[in-house]
């Protein structure tokens, strides 16, 4: 309900990304899907360049006298590609498996889309810093301890795990060739996992070529297939940290960025199946580290923030002046303290994404079947019903070592 109160805000997008993912996880995926809509229909606005530019305008006034906060949230990269992936799950969820097909092509533009965007943009930040006399190597090198953990990944907006979904979706309902292409370029992102080898593999073959790999993961005659999605903790939130910036009158201004603590990163642990007579079935293996794509996306855009933050900071150092020029003391000290106060970083983020998304495959005998699922801090047990030469969805999200599941059948 409070989630619900934002839907007209400057944030709502935010907001609604929040209470979507909080309704799916719920099962109430046409609920979730009209909070996805508003979040899509957000993103298609902003890439309306001249409506962007006006609204943009304005806001970017006023952050130069605030902070970031004062721009209407525009959602990181990867969260968009995030926002259709759990669309589709949606759409799965509602038997709808056109509208899913939909969402996860507009996943996967939005990868190629991203890229080229992402590119523009350092290369105008480089050019704005320039031709202000900005150094944004040496305010970078503030941010190093978040490198290591941004390093997992190639870059903020590749995402191996919807590619996973899209090209397992596609492989169940009878799509090989969009099959191979989504298990390749998930591949190409994480080359280490296990299951990945072998969907490339076992599509290679059902498109008559003589794959290398020999272990494929078929399922036999009379078993269905299991595809399983484990969704493990929160991706962590943003902390503030101050940087001192030389002013070009050989004063000092304090500007506050956006900041990820990584000495105490979150640890992820897999996600374990086993039959009813206890025989491992298979474990889990990391598709996509969510949370280093949260920290990549925060480095990657780094040069346009600290242009921003910059500039702001020498607006409000030439107001503070100003204040002292015509207003005395009591007038300079007003305006120290206006800027202390409005100084505050964006910390906004996408926060009820997973912190990491694993994936296992395991194939079972025709029938009802009963399946445990643990980690070290919890466990399940679910009822699935198989069917032969067919394929289900087990989606497993451990929410404070809870594990919450849910059953996705691509029957048609």
């Amino acid at each position: 309900a409070e989630l619900n109160e934002e839907r007209e805000s400057a944030d709502a997008m935010l907001y609604m990304m929040e209470r979507g993912r909080i309704n799916q996880l719920n099962s109430l995926f046409a609920d979730s899907k009209t909070d996805f809509e508003l979040v899509i229909a957000s993103f298609e606005g902003q890439d309306l360049e001249s409506t962007v530019k006006i609204d943009e305008t304005l806001a970017q006034g006023a952050s130069l006298l605030t902070n970031d906060n004062a721009i209407p949230y525009k959602g990181a990269g990867y969260e968009r590609v995030f926002t259709h992936h759990h669309q589709a799950f949606n759409y799965l969820g509602l038997r709808d498996f056109e509208g899913a097909s939909v969402e996860f092509r507009k996943a996967a533009l939005e990868q190629r889309i991203l890229l080229e965007k992402y590119e523009q943009e350092v290369a105008e930040a480089y050019a704005d810093a320039e031709e202000n006399g900005i150094d944004l190597n040496t305010l970078s090198s503030e941010f190093s301890g978040m490198d290591h953990i941004a390093g997992k990944v190639k870059s903020s907006f590749q995402n191996a795990y919807t590619f996973y979904a899209s090209a397992a979706f596609w492989e169940a309902t009878g799509d090989l060739n969009a099959a191979w292409v989504d298990y390749k370029k998930a591949f190409e992102i994480n080359s280490n996992n296990t299951y990945l080898k072998q969907d490339i593999a076992r599509v290679a073959k059902k498109l008559g070529e003589r794959p290398e790999q020999k272990e494929m993961n078929e399922a036999q005659a009379g078993q269905g297939s299991v595809v399983v999605f484990f969704e493990d903790g929160f991706v962590p939130s943003k902390n503030e940290i101050k940087i001192p910036v030389p002013t070009f009158d050989g004063g000092l201004i304090s500007l506050a960025f956006p900041y990820y603590e990584t000495e105490n990163w979150p640890v992820s642990l897999p996600l374990k199946a086993v039959d009813k007579d206890y025989s491992n079935l298979g474990t889990s293996e990391l598709v996509v580290d969510v949370s280093a794509l949260a920290v990549k996306d925060l480095q990657e855009h780094l040069p346009q923030r600290l242009v921003r933050q910059v500039l702001r900071g020498y607006s409000k150092y030439q107001i503070q002046k100003k204040a002292g020029d015509h207003a005395g003391v009591l007038g300079q000290f007003l305006a120290t303290i206006y800027n202390i106060v409005s100084e505050s970083a964006d910390r906004r983020s996408w926060l009820t994404l997973p912190h990491t998304a694993q994936a296992m495959r395991f194939n079972l005998g025709e029938g009802l079947r009963e399946i445990g699922f643990s980690t070290i801090a919890g466990q399940a047990k679910l009822l699935l019903d198989i069917k032969a030469n067919k394929t289900i969805f087990v989606r497993v999200v451990n929410v404070d070592a809870q594990l919450m599941m849910q059953v996705y059948s691509l029957e048609i």
